[in-house]
């Protein structure tokens, strides 16, 4: 049976995700006191928005290896020290004020933007993995919320990995040929979908939770989680429509917009569900 109480959690990736985070949190101040654009290649974006994007990741993985099959340990001692090696690199480098991708420049400079894609292929191996054995996990009669939000939240971070080679091979192309490899002409950003899709892990299970916490019953549970699931779909297809089209992420034309509407309407009736329970506190 699965027991979602923290002690559970697997240690590794709990404690490589809250260094993470912590590491991200200290850029913040780092980055209001410097004169660096945050857009800028080598400006404080990546090291807070990487620090704290991937240690919440690393957070819910420990969540879901410790449910899995066999526990996995070998796989969570994986990913935890690739993931914060390559956070790192990224934050070394922006402190050398050198990019830390698409960096076609010095050899020491290229070996390590090589090693950060290199990390990132072992990294989605193992979440791949960690997804199958989400799927053929077996739960029971009253963890089938937990187990739903694992499975669907795991197939979305798969998901974001797929798009983040996209972003990769697509950037590396447009390095070779000397154009701006963060920009879809003329306003699509390739990195957009990639982080929509990655966080459905924190999102699924903590719905989960908080409608335990209200009191839903399990079936009503279910109902919501399915149509949280549309939702995060809907919000995934619009940003990549938006990247494959070259436009921004906040300017939707009119199928942007059906997309937004269609994870709105499925969004408030997830919503719905809780409503009732909660008048009744």
């Amino acid at each position: 049976m699965l027991k979602p109480k923290l002690p559970d959690w697997n240690k590794s990736l709990l404690l490589a995700g809250t260094f993470l985070v912590l590491s991200g949190l200290f850029h913040l101040p780092i980055h209001l006191l410097d004169s660096r654009d945050w857009e800028s290649p080598i400006g404080w974006r990546k090291p807070i928005l990487f620090g704290i994007s991937t240690g919440v990741t690393l957070v819910s993985l420990a969540w879901v290896v410790s449910r899995t099959l066999e526990k996995q340990a070998i796989a969570a001692r994986l990913l935890a020290s690739l993931a914060v090696v390559e956070v790192m690199i990224i934050t070394v480098q922006t402190w050398r004020k050198v990019p830390a991708h698409f960096n076609d420049g010095a050899a020491f400079d290229q070996f390590l933007a090589n090693s950060i894609d290199g990390m990132l292929v072992l990294i989605t191996l193992t979440i791949f993995y960690l997804t199958f054995l989400s799927f053929k996990q077996k739960f029971s009669a009253d963890e089938l919320d937990y187990g739903f939000s694992m499975r669907w939240g795991m197939a979305f971070l798969a998901l974001s990995c797929v798009f983040g080679f996209g972003v990769a091979f697509y950037g590396n192309a447009m390095v070779e040929g000397r154009q701006n490899p963060e920009i879809i002409a003329p306003h699509g950003v390739p990195k957009f979908v990639h982080g929509i899709a990655l966080h459905a892990l924190q999102i699924f299970p903590t719905w989960a939770f908080v409608m335990r916490k209200i009191g839903l019953n399990l079936t009503n549970r279910l109902k919501s989680l399915r149509l949280a699931t549309f939702t995060f779909l809907f919000i995934t297809l619009y940003a990549l429509r938006q990247t494959l089209n070259g436009l921004s992420r906040f300017a939707p034309d009119f199928g942007g917009y059906t997309f937004l509407l269609s994870a709105f309407a499925s969004g408030t009736a997830a919503l719905l569900y809780a409503v009732p329970q909660i008048h009744r506190k």
